[in-house]
């Protein structure tokens, strides 16, 4: 009985109140627990018609081997869009428990680049399918199930863009009334949440882009897989774990090493763009980017498009250290403790004071309401 007591209170520290945050958490479940559903029966369809094919037709040595290659193409991607679900729960619940209106819109974006892969899907499928892909143009199964993805993901865009224009609206007001009247410390927030938001969707574009690369395309004997494995990974590893180090404790030096490493990243994944289209693999037999070719520049699309907000976030963050806000989140969390400890029953929707201690003779003059 403590056990689950103790799980009851803490899943209500977690969890957001009022009926239009708790709406918006049920909305993200659900579709999640539809498109998890949905892609895991994709999954095993795409298993089981790769076991017919193997042992029915297509006994050809070659042939085979790109139809393995394919399908374990096809089966990466089901998995990362599992894990994509899985990362938006995440996004939403943190969202909520911090108040933070950027990642509730970011998580739109999200959904909407989620549709653009599951359409490219379709498309590889469908309209333009791979000797893989044509032993399931008659699976209705498979057709429906994508279909099903695809409208649902619509759906989703539809329904989370008006709740998350709700919630900002909700969210943006009590926003303000913790951080004072102050337009420095308002814009000098605007960027330290944006800088937080862009980090945390690197990590999983940029970790699904790793994953791909090492997934599907780089071989043992390949130079370029130990320069993936011994420099890329660990620089990216270092470049966003440094940011986040950065951001917190407002270090000038490390930020601007940051920023200045993920302009020049762009060149890198301008090289991968080059390698994925170059034209002397393009429908060669040997093709590494066969069946990942679309997948692979909507990643890197997507990631040039990420590591040139998050270098402009990083920049803009170093005009705004030592603003106060590095001191007054700290007075927030503060004080966030307390009201748990010592007044777990208070009303959230009571007027709470700014968000800046109020002996600091900095914070006196400039944020004080009263």
């Amino acid at each position: 009985m403590a056990l689950v007591s103790a799980l009851q209170t803490r899943l209500n520290d977690v969890m957001p109140r009022g009926f239009l945050p708790r709406l918006y958490i049920l909305a993200v479940f659900v579709l999640a627990a539809v498109f998890v559903v949905a892609e895991s029966y994709i999954l095993y369809i795409t298993k089981e018609g790769h076991a017919v094919a193997l042992n029915s037709i297509w006994q050809v040595p070659g042939i085979q081997r790109a139809v393995t290659t394919s399908i374990t193409t096809y089966m990466v991607y089901n998995v990362l869009f599992i894990l994509a679900q899985v990362y938006i729960i995440f996004l939403c619940i943190e969202a909520l428990v911090h108040k933070d209106i950027i990642q509730i819109v970011v998580v739109v974006v999200f959904y909407f680049i989620c549709l653009v892969f599951a359409t490219t899907r379709y498309i590889s499928f469908y309209v333009y399918p791979s000797v893989a892909a044509r032993m399931f143009t008659r699976d209705s199964n498979m057709q429906l199930m994508q279909i099903t993805v695809v409208v649902t993901y619509v759906l989703s865009l539809a329904s989370l863009s008006v709740l998350s224009l709700k919630l900002a609206h909700e969210i943006g007001w009590d926003v303000f009334k913790r951080l004072g009247a102050d337009i420095g410390l308002h814009r000098a927030y605007m960027w330290h949440q944006c800088l937080m938001m862009l980090l945390k969707m690197d990590i999983y574009f940029i970790g699904s882009y790793l994953v791909q690369m090492t997934a599907l395309v780089l071989k043992v004997d390949d130079p370029e897989t130990w320069l993936q494995i011994t420099v890329v990974i660990p620089v990216c590893v270092i470049l966003i774990v440094g940011g986040f180090v950065a951001l917190h404790d407002e270090r000038r030096g490390l930020m601007s090493f940051v920023s200045l490493s993920m302009f020049l990243s762009v060149g890198y994944f301008i090289y991968k763009i080059y390698r994925v289209c170059e034209p002397g693999t393009i429908n060669m037999p040997n093709d590494p980017y066969a069946d990942s070719r679309p997948f692979f520049m909507i990643t890197i699309v997507v990631c040039v498009l990420l590591v040139i907000s998050t270098g402009v976030a990083s920049a803009m963050c170093i005009f705004s250290f030592d603003s106060g806000l590095k001191e007054a989140i700290a007075y927030d969390k503060m004080r966030t403790r307390h009201i748990k400890m010592y007044a777990v029953d208070k009303d959230i929707t009571q007027e709470q004071e700014p968000l800046v201690p109020r002996s600091s003779t900095l914070a006196r003059d400039r944020f004080a309401l009263d």
